[in-house]
């Protein structure tokens, strides 16, 4: 009897840019959203029942404050009454002034952190990883607030610099303690763009991102992990640089801001793309027939030759119409033409 392929065996064999059927995919969705889904289904288990060849966790922890408001393990207070979405919005920066002044950063918690390895270690038929969310600009701007981080980039070089550097230093202690674990992949979430370029623009990203994330994916590497970047919004000006730095994975790769077949035939043979699948206008606002045609012609572009993890853009939210999110499953499960 020949022994049936695992899911994480699937998933390798993808980012070993070899041609897999089916294709590995992932089904991404919000709280709000799955809790959706269990409604419309009847069924309680739904997630499980998504069949995604991923699983994952994320560095973050917070300390429910009441009314929607929760505080995360540096200070940062969100307010996630406000929006559809599993942070929420930023009602208290710790640093409102470029200095550090009494402001101690936190150590990372060793036994959350290992509640959570062990946890994504359990799920040894899938490809595990584990997000280092917030992981540089966005923790910085969430420290300190967006327009004093972009400001700082001209007017505090060095105080943004020490910050970026204090947040690597934490990310790193965080990566020693999940890279104990059998875990075979950290994602790096950091949002660099907008519908269009970067939001600091090109040469603030070569000065102050790049550097840094060097530093995290070097160490990731010696660990013999796998790397993988999230940034949503129009990052093309930095994929080669991502390419150079050993980047195995990209998400989440938004059709409405590139040429797909174009990156497909620049970098799919060095990235696997994981996303492709639009939360910004395809899900929300096709009919379940036009999610699953234009579903058809982005897997027969990207995931020639392998490279690719069929996924949405970002966690489905609730403009999603339960049959589109059913249509994305049936074509994944059912309709998977690779």
């Amino acid at each position: 009897m020949i022994r049936k392929e695992t899911r994480k065996e699937t998933v390798l064999r993808a980012l070993r840019h070899e041609q897999t059927a089916p294709i590995p995919y992932q089904c991404d969705m919000t709280e709000r959203v799955l809790r959706m889904m269990i409604e419309h289904t009847g069924n309680p288990d739904f997630m499980e029942h998504t069949g995604s060849y991923l699983a994952e966790d994320r560095n973050l922890f917070f300390t429910d404050l009441g009314n929607g408001f929760t505080r995360d393990q540096f200070g940062v207070v969100w307010d996630r009454s406000a929006q559809d979405g599993d942070f929420g919005i930023v009602r208290h920066f710790p640093l409102p002034e470029p200095t550090f002044g009494a402001y101690t950063f936190p150590e990372p918690d060793d036994s959350g952190l290992r509640a959570k390895c062990e946890a994504l270690t359990r799920q040894n038929d899938r490809f595990t990883l584990f997000n280092v969310s917030f992981s540089l600009f966005e923790r910085a701007w969430t420290l300190h607030g967006m327009p004093n981080v972009l400001c700082d980039m001209l007017l505090e070089k060095e105080f943004l610099g020490e910050l970026l550097d204090r947040i690597v230093d934490y990310n790193l202690r965080v990566i020693d303690i999940v890279c104990q674990y059998p875990i075979d992949c950290i994602l790096f979430g950091d949002d660099w763009g907008q519908q269009h370029g970067l939001i600091m623009g090109y040469p603030h990203w070569l000065e102050f991102i790049k550097p840094r994330l060097k530093r995290m994916y070097d160490h990731v590497k010696q660990k013999g992990r796998f790397v993988a970047q999230h940034a949503c919004g129009d990052c093309r000006e930095v994929l080669p640089d991502l390419v150079e730095l050993g980047l195995d994975i990209y998400n989440t790769f938004q059709p409405e801001v590139y040429d797909i077949a174009e990156c497909k035939r620049l970098y799919g043979d060095r990235l696997t793309f994981y996303g492709g699948i639009s939360t910004q206008r395809l899900l929300p606002c096709a009919s379940p027939a036009e999610v699953k045609s234009e579903m058809h012609r982005i897997m027969n572009i990207l995931a020639k030759g392998g490279g690719y993890i069929i996924a949405p853009t970002h966690a489905m939210t609730s403009d999603t119409p339960p049959e589109n999110v059913l249509a994305f499953l049936e074509v994944c499960q059912q309709e998977n033409p690779a």
